[in-house]
């Protein structure tokens, strides 16, 4: 392109001096000529003036003066050829400059009266021009005919002066000539050739030849640096909007000239850096919403009218479990149904519309909304999709809880009343049976106490005003006094401790003790009456690690997610033997996350289940 724009320039700066030099070198030698021709027509007019009066002042006062004498001086005087023709077109005397010319083309044939070359004159009484025929034996002059020239002479002798060109066979070349009468017998005819001027025009032709080739190279010198001025800028604009369509628009022109150029080459520049400025802005908005829609706890999808994915995040992605690449595609492949539905009533009905459904396990809120363009026309839609699956997990969780713990205040304080009432009214006269009625009474108090405690345990733990006491335990004594302490639980359940005896770590005891206490319980309450309970306790420079085994029931794995939740049951692992308010897990968890631990759940239902607890800072 830049090759195309160099040629253009130089060819603005070449054709058109080109041109008109190519017309100078046809029209001026054409012109010059016709000048030439005519200025000479005009010089023999005024010279055959001037050698008309000669004859005619001779005729007059030298009647004696032999003719062709007269003529060569005529013809001296003039510096042109001289010729007298008679009517009959015979030539009866002629200057020596018209016999050289003669001679020249004839080869000498033409005869002389004298061997001086100067002709003998007539006889005084046929000075006056009026000869008709010559004398015998008389040879004064050549016996030639002027046949070619006859309308002239025609014109001549009826007084007219007649100016003229043409090729003569005479002198059989280009001559131009002018007539003068000099009575009605005769005519002067003065004859200069072409050839001079046709030589003149030659070198004037060959001297504009050479100017317009030197013309036409100073042209292509002045337009190959003029163009080269020009294109090299503008090349070099070509290959920095090269590098900013690569996305380099840092790029900048410099060494511009102070010309049109080079005001474009600011502009340039400019329009780079402003490009610059609004591509980094656009990157950052970019940037920005992508943060935002990838960080979104609701899945964001975007549909064209033409029902193609164009926008959707990550956690669309996470809620349908889709992993290909779903952009550019119809959403029917990947989608659920419900969602599909409700997309395409958005596109048609162009209103904000939402659907509560259920998709596999989860439950799903899609609010979907038309978007339109600038101009007022659909572009697609936007759907809002949200996964209620966990916050309806908590919200039966919550009920289940209030149930729960309805269900365990109200059986003892059932209990509670029945015993006192029973009392106060007297029933029970028996010494030992009221003490056994209030030791009862006491017992249920005492589980409700438990009840509220744990409550209040765990909130104290969320909110994080419980303060750990750290100090030196045995962590295998610890858990051997657990195991002693359930020990009325255990029945015939086998529990198998393994690991290093004198293994101590800093740490809070009573904590760590109600965490062992709720996992040992758990494993107890899930496991058959035949079951084992395996105890493994290992441990590094860097931490301890206690795993509690055992080959229970299991969790389901749609259970898993949510056993750390507060009031949260498994419902079908639930029992007479196997009642409980669900924060013994949520209280763990609190506590392990407290001491800077870890605890780690893998079960299969029929299996058992295992709890993996790994703490920190082992104490040699």
């Amino acid at each position: 392109m830049i090759n195309r724009l160099f040629t253009k320039i130089m060819g603005s700066y070449i054709i058109i001096p080109i041109l008109i030099l190519l017309v100078l070198l046809t029209l001026l030698p054409q012109y010059l000529e016709d000048y030439f021709v005519q200025a000479k027509e005009e010089e023999l007019l005024d010279k055959g003036e001037m050698v008309t009066q000669l004859l005619s002042y001779q005729q007059e006062r030298a009647q004696e003066a032999e003719l062709s004498e007269l003529l060569m001086i005529a013809e001296d005087l003039v510096d042109t050829s001289l010729l007298l023709v008679n009517k009959e077109s015979e030539i009866i005397n002629q200057g020596i400059r018209m016999q050289r010319m003669m001679k020249e083309h004839h080869g000498g044939s033409m005869r002389e009266e004298r061997g001086d070359m100067r002709g003998r004159g007539r006889r005084e009484s046929e000075l006056d021009f009026g000869f008709s025929e010559q004398q015998e034996g008389d040879s004064c002059c050549v016996t030639e005919r002027l046949t070619d020239l006859e309308s002239e002479l025609e014109k001549a002798l009826t007084g007219e002066r007649v100016s003229f060109r043409s090729d003569s066979k005479l002198v059989d070349e280009s001559i131009i000539g002018v007539a003068f009468p000099l009575s009605t017998e005769v005519a002067l005819f003065l004859i200069s050739p072409v050839e001079g001027l046709q030589e003149t025009v030659l070198k004037v032709r060959n001297l504009t030849l050479q100017v317009t080739l030197g013309a036409v190279f100073l042209a292509l010198l002045l337009g190959y640096f003029i163009s080269k001025g020009i294109s090299q800028p503008v090349k070099e604009m070509k290959i920095k909007a090269q590098q900013m369509a690569g996305g380099n628009f840092a790029t900048k022109i410099e060494n511009l000239p102070g010309d049109e150029i080079g005001e474009l080459g600011e502009s340039f520049n400019y329009l780079s850096a402003r490009l610059s400025e609004n591509i980094n802005a656009l990157n950052t908005e970019k940037s920005r919403m992508r943060s935002m829609l990838n960080s979104m706890g609701e899945g964001v999808l975007g549909v064209s009218v033409e029902r193609k994915v164009l926008l959707a995040n990550p956690r669309l992605k996470k809620i349908f479990d889709i992993e290909a690449e779903i952009l550019e595609q119809a959403p029917a492949s990947f989608l659920a149904e419900e969602l599909i539905d409700l997309t395409e009533a958005v596109l048609t009905e162009k209103e904000e519309l939402k659907e509560e459904f259920e998709w596999q396990d989860k439950v799903i809120l899609a609010h979907g909304a038309p978007v339109k363009k600038s101009d007022d026309s659909l572009w697609g839609a936007i759907l809002l999709v949200r996964d209620l699956t966990q916050i309806r997990k908590l919200d039966q969780m919550r009920r289940l809880f209030v149930a729960n713990v309805s269900h365990e205040l109200k059986t003892p304080l059932t209990a509670i009343q029945g015993y006192l009432e029973a009392i106060l009214d007297g029933l029970v006269e028996d010494v030992e049976l009221q003490r056994d009625y209030l030791q009862r009474v006491l017992s249920e108090t005492d589980r409700m106490t438990r009840l509220v405690t744990d409550i209040l345990d765990l909130a104290q733990l969320q909110s994080g005003q419980i303060e750990f006491e750290l100090e030196k335990v045995k962590l295998t004594s610890l858990i051997e006094s657990v195991v002693v302490n359930l020990e009325s639980e255990l029945g015939k359940r086998e529990v198998i401790i393994e690991g290093e005896e004198e293994l101590i770590i800093e740490t809070d005891y009573d904590r760590l003790q109600e965490v062992f206490i709720n996992l040992l319980s758990n494993a107890i309450k899930f496991t058959e009456t035949e079951g084992k309970i395996e105890i493994s306790i290992t441990g590094t420079e860097e931490e301890v690690e206690v795993k509690i085994i055992d080959n229970g029931i299991g969790i389901s794995d749609s259970e898993l997610p949510y056993i750390w939740e507060r009031f949260h049951q498994v419902d079908r692992a639930r029992g007479s033997d196997k009642q409980g308010t669900g924060l013994g897990l949520a209280i763990v968890k609190e506590i392990i996350e407290g001491l800077n631990a870890k605890i780690e759940v893998a079960s299969e239902e029929g299996v058992g289940t295992e709890f993996k607890i790994t703490l920190p800072k082992v104490v040699k």
